[in-house]
Parts: structure tokens; sequence; C-alpha cells
């Protein structure tokens, strides 16, 4: 809708900068302030756990090299006995199943192609017909559509420009502030929006 096709834009409301602007402001910056603390204490946490891991490891190494050697190897062994089930047992039965899906799926689109072609070759203005009627019907509505916003939209303008002949500076102010409560709104929705998500 354009702003001045509405009648409230001439009769100016309070702008409430605390609760559009202020408010919605300092909360998602609060937000976003606790989330960093919160990350960055994660990872230094993770930096001095991982830290504190290698320093235990690489002491364990040159005190006995040989069973913490045959430790890791064993260890790496068992990973990769898992890892290996797990292709065998979990992601190759998935991927083969997709595969054979998607062969299926080909085969019928390729029947249904065939289908189509063969009906085309037999009644093509029928097809063509069935094919363009979906389109027209969606082009016909959207004609009457913007037919309909456009003449809106004339009067509209036409009503605003009389009103700017008749009262310049009233128009004016009451459309700027109009625009300026809208702008206030819409950045209201999008901080309370980001506030639900974050």
């Amino acid at each position: 809708m354009i702003f001045f096709d509405n009648q409230n834009f001439q009769f100016p409301q309070d702008l409430d900068l605390e609760n559009k602007l202020f408010l919605p402001t300092s909360k998602l910056y609060a937000q976003l302030n606790g989330q960093l603390q919160t990350l960055y204490q994660d990872t230094r946490a993770a930096l001095i756990d991982g830290h504190a891991l290698m320093a235990s490891s690489a002491k364990q190494l040159y005190e006995q090299p040989g069973p913490t050697l045959a430790a890791w190897y064993d260890q790496a062994a068992s990973r990769a006995t898992e890892l290996h089930a797990q292709i065998n047992e979990e992601l190759l039965p998935k991927a083969q199943a997709s595969y054979r899906q998607l062969v299926v799926d080909v085969a019928d689109a390729g029947r249904e192609t065939q289908l189509y072609l063969q009906n085309f070759m037999e009644n093509p203005e029928a097809v063509a017909a069935a094919a363009i009627q979906p389109v027209a019907a969606y082009l016909a509505a959207a004609s009457e559509a913007t037919e309909a916003a456009l003449v809106s939209g004339y009067y509209a303008l036409a009503s605003l420009l009389s009103q700017l002949m008749k009262q310049p500076a009233e128009t004016l102010e009451a459309s700027i502030h109009y625009l300026l409560s809208e702008l206030l709104e819409f950045y209201f929705q999008a901080v309370s929006s980001l506030l639900i998500q974050i």
C-alpha cells in the first residue's frame, strides 16, 4: 500500500521512540553481548582444556613412549574399525536406497515425458492450450490486480496532490511523520524477530 493511500497518514500519532527504538535496541545489544560473553567463556574453557590434554599427552609420551604409542595405535585402529562398520552398515545402504529411488524416479519421468510427447503428437492444439491455460489465467488475475492497484494509487496520488495544493506545509509534515512512524514500526518488527531468533 502506498503511504498516502492510507487515510491515517494525515493524523500523526506519537512516534513512541522509547518502545519502538530505544528499548528494542537495548534488548538486542544486551542479548548479543550476553551471547558473546558466553561464547568467549566457552572458547576460553575449550582452549584451556585442549592445552591441558595436549600437555598431559606430551608428558605421557615423553615418560612412556612405547606404551603410549601402542595405546594411541589401538585407539586409532578401534576408531577406524568403527568408521568402517558405520560406512558398511549405515551409509552404503542409505546411498544404495537413494540410488534405487533415483533410478525409479528417472524411469517414471521418462514414461511421463513419453506420454506427454505422444499426446502432443496426436493432438498438439489441445496439449498446447492445456499448457498455456494456467499461465493465461495467472496473467489475467495479475492484470486485474495491477489495474486495481494502479487506479487506487492514481486516486490516492490525486488526493495527496490536492491536499498539497490546499495545505502544503501540513501535508508534508504529516507525510514525513507518517513515514517516520512506518520506519520505526519496521525497525521494531525487525529487531523483535531478531530477538526471537537469537
